[in-house]
């Protein structure tokens, strides 16, 4: 007798439906931006569409209001969104340039400060070479010029890392020359660094529900060049560090749309250090914000998910006026290394009433 495979496949699809659900899984729908302060708007629009693969798109303008799960009572920003020509949506990057309060600090100075460190674009259609060229020629500061890195055992890549106006790390990554069939260039993954990888994995594996999507642990450590990806790397006491460097880090990402994936990186060569901005006003990137159909229902499962929910969270659910983004329902998290996470409502439109029959 043959052996049958309906108890094995059932089995597969009842592990994978309980990877789903666990956490918040089964409720986030996708990335939906990631928030970067800036000092001048009107100067950020212009530098991001001139070095990254985005354009303008919603204004937000609005009155005083209170940013309860900010620790702001009352306060005001001016803010673009920038999205890339994904033919479905993807993320977006939200520049927001605060009033009352004004913008504080600066971003990380160092490579392997704990915190959201790079963005990552794709040169898929253009090339890094050229797109090197379009960051200097927008007044962009490369940390160097493209180079290799490798990520895994094997699996070596090409990237430069260089900063906004305001000193926050953007990345381009991808082929070195033009492909002119491959896709337009694109947002990707966004890096966080964190204190320690295994916890970092488990809690948003556990709380977030993120599905997991591969490993990037090199087998040896690199220059310190490998990758452009920053201009220094310090110790904890703050002194530079100038040897090899070495990283271990998990992709993650939304089970409903996997393009747009956070990097949970954990420097070991020198070790990550220090802890997120302080300050929801601080100049570079704040936050990422994450789609769902309703935050009183991710507020009332965090309640039950986290052992401490009061060191994650500030307050409940709020509704912000988000200009031509609208009324949405808006809800703030800080992850165990004090990264702030953001879940905001999906805007749903009726469909359109059908033509009557004949």
């Amino acid at each position: 007798m043959q052996p049958t495979t309906t108890l094995d496949t059932a089995s597969a699809d009842t592990t994978r439906f309980a990877a789903f659900d666990r956490g918040l899984g089964g409720t986030i729908l996708r990335v939906s931006h990631l928030t970067i302060n800036v000092s001048d708007l009107d100067r950020a629009i212009e530098f991001y569409e001139r070095a990254y693969p985005v354009t303008r798109a919603e204004t937000i303008e609005m009155d005083v209001q209170p940013f309860l799960g900010l620790g702001i009572e009352r306060g005001r920003f001016r803010a673009r969104m920038m999205r890339d020509r994904q033919s479905l949506e993807g993320r977006g990057l939200l520049l927001v340039q605060w009033l009352d309060p004004a913008p504080v600090g600066e971003p990380y100075r160092s490579a392997n400060h704990v915190g959201y460190y790079r963005m990552h674009a794709n040169a898929s259609r253009s090339g890094q070479r050229a797109r090197y060229d379009a960051v200097v020629a927008a007044g962009g500061r490369p940390y160097g010029p493209p180079s290799r890195i490798e990520i895994a055992p094997g699996y070596v890549i090409h990237s430069f890392g260089f900063r906004d106006p305001d000193g926050t790390t953007l990345e381009w990554i991808g082929p070195l020359d033009p492909t002119p069939d491959a896709p337009d260039d694109f947002l990707t993954a966004y890096n966080a660094n964190v204190a320690d990888l295994a916890s970092a994995h488990a809690w948003y594996r556990s709380v977030l529900g993120l599905r997991y999507q591969a490993r990037l642990n090199a087998p040896v450590p690199q220059p310190p060049e490998s990758g452009s990806l920053g201009d220094l790397t310090q110790l904890p006491d703050g002194s530079p560090y100038d040897g090899p460097t070495h990283f271990d880090a998990t992709i993650l990402s939304p089970w409903g749309d996997v393009r747009n994936a956070v990097d949970l990186l954990e420097w070991t060569s020198p070790p990550s250090y220090g802890r997120p901005y302080a300050s929801p006003t601080n100049l570079g990137t704040q936050s990422v914000t994450y789609e769902v159909t309703d935050v009183a229902h991710i507020h009332a499962k965090l309640l039950r998910l986290l052992p401490d929910p009061s060191t994650h969270l500030l307050h409940g659910p709020e509704e912000w006026d988000l200009g031509e983004l609208g009324r949405r329902g808006v809800l703030n998290l800080t992850d165990p290394d004090g990264l702030r996470i953001q879940f905001l409502e999906t805007r749903v439109t009726a469909p359109a009433d059908p033509e009557p029959r004949r």
